[in-house]
């Protein structure tokens, strides 16, 4: 509904309770009774009821108008911060680019070739990764994007599994402490501040002993600015994760039928697993692919479809609400309006 509907419904709504009022008045004293006590009292200086009831729905009228009002500059400002970390994750994706020649994926490592029966990790948890690592010291160039924080020959790259496979081997304290330091120094990044990234863990936003046993859940995602989800650790307000899809070279459809056919620029299923399960407040997402390949295509671009962005991400908030799908939505393709 829109605000000027809301108002007017209210407004009506106030004045109907106080004209309500006013003919219990006259009806419960009588308007004998009410001519002898304005008699009455028709000598001391003050306000008559008829008076009273105008200036309080006056004041009510008032309110109806500025209540709204407030919230809707509130949810402004929401929007606007969100638009501002986008463009800091903009910048963040940018300078990995430069960094590795290409932005992080984003597939689910359980859509890769071999994948099957694979953890999930999506891009949502990848995203994270790219800007920040596993452990907010940065990305390491030698992670093959796992929940587990691996190289692709098993060694551990991240605190604080990296320290303890380095105390394991034959070298000696000197030689331990300085390959800690090595681990630190090649890591590129963080791409963001860990302030500016809002960045949460997966097991701190959602009932883990009831979702996503194989999601990873010391994983990070970063979390938007709505501060609708409590943080199971802290008890502060955070937001929910943001969803991260990466344009694949080489693609050109735009087709929710073809999800699973390897030819379509970006992926409903890069974040599926977290917009199957519920919000972290228990509602449900109302994300399905239709709605986010109608939501991603260019309107400029609609025969042969072209989705905004063909060329590099789509980042996408779940908005007010906290849910996918809905009309609230934020993505970084927004105007702003």
């Amino acid at each position: 509904m829109e605000y000027s509907e809301q108002r007017t419904i209210l407004r009506a709504l106030i004045i109907r309770l106080v004209v309500t009022i006013s003919r219990w008045l006259q009806a419960e004293k009588g308007d004998v009774e009410m001519k002898i006590i304005a008699k009455q009292f028709s000598h001391r200086p003050g306000f008559t009821i008829v008076e009273m009831l105008t200036a309080i729905a006056i004041i009510a009228v008032l309110v109806s108008l500025i209540i709204p009002a407030l919230s809707m500059v509130h949810k402004a400002a929401d929007k606007a911060r969100q638009r501002a970390q986008f463009h800091s994750i903009e910048l963040g994706l940018e300078a990995f680019r430069a960094d590795f020649g290409d932005y992080p994926e984003s597939i689910d490592n359980r859509d890769k070739p071999g994948g099957v029966g694979t953890d999930a990790y999506c891009g949502a948890q990848k995203l994270a990764e790219a800007m920040i690592g596993l452990d907010g010291f940065g990305f390491h160039p030698d992670s093959v994007f796992s929940k587990d924080g691996l190289d692709k020959d098993g060694t551990p790259l991240y605190k604080p599994e990296v320290d303890l496979y380095i105390d394991t081997l034959l070298l000696s304290d000197d030689e331990k402490d300085a390959a800690k330091r090595e681990n630190l120094t090649i890591r590129k990044g963080p791409y963001l501040e860990l302030e500016t990234a809002n960045a949460v863990k997966i097991k701190d936003l959602y009932d883990v002993t009831k979702l996503f046993p194989n999601l990873g859940n010391d994983t990070f995602v970063l979390a938007d600015m709505f501060g609708l989800v409590k943080h199971r650790s802290t008890g502060k307000k955070t937001g929910t994760p943001i969803l991260y899809f990466r344009a694949n070279a080489g693609r050109f459809e735009h087709d929710e039928t073809r999800i699973n056919d390897g030819v379509n620029i970006y992926e409903f299923n890069d974040n599926e697993v977290l917009i199957d399960w519920p919000a972290p407040n228990w509602t449900l997402h109302k994300m399905t692919p239709k709605i986010f390949y109608e939501n991603t295509l260019n309107p400029n671009f609609p025969a042969p479809p072209r989705p905004y962005r063909s060329e590099s991400f789509i980042l996408l908030s779940a908005g007010p609400d906290g849910r996918y799908g809905t009309s609230d939505d934020v993505y970084n393709f927004d105007s702003g309006t």
